[in-house]
């Protein structure tokens, strides 16, 4: 699971993302310039507050929504699924060296001090 692709199965295929945030942007930005125009705590400011909370929960309800869907596919259409969550920092744990031990894609990089 990641940012540019969503899912990646081991055929290959993958799900694409479906970014709902991007989706709902200008219509929360409008609600929240609005909502900054009202006087603090006033009636007006709690309703365009009401209205910014209904799209933040709109926006995690479309993503709840697509993730259910996604996964109901997997199960019904795989007999096994097996999840790894891959650290970004660790793929690039061989690219970290010292003068003693170079890393595996640093080597002849190192200048030692």
């Amino acid at each position: 699971m990641g940012i540019a692709r969503f899912a990646t199965l081991s055929d290959g295929s993958f799900l694409a993302p479906l970014n709902s945030f991007k989706r709902h942007e200008q219509a929360l930005a409008k609600a929240q310039r609005a909502m900054s125009r009202k006087e603090k705590f006033s009636n007006n400011w709690k309703k365009a507050k009401a209205r910014v909370q209904k799209i933040h929960a709109r926006i995690g309800n479309v993503r709840r929504d697509y993730l259910h869907k996604a996964m109901t596919t997997i199960s019904q259409n795989h007999a096994m699924v097996c999840i790894e969550d891959l650290q970004v920092r660790n793929l690039s744990k061989s690219a970290a060296a010292s003068v003693e031990t170079p890393g595996k894609k640093r080597q002849g990089q190192i200048r030692p001090e």
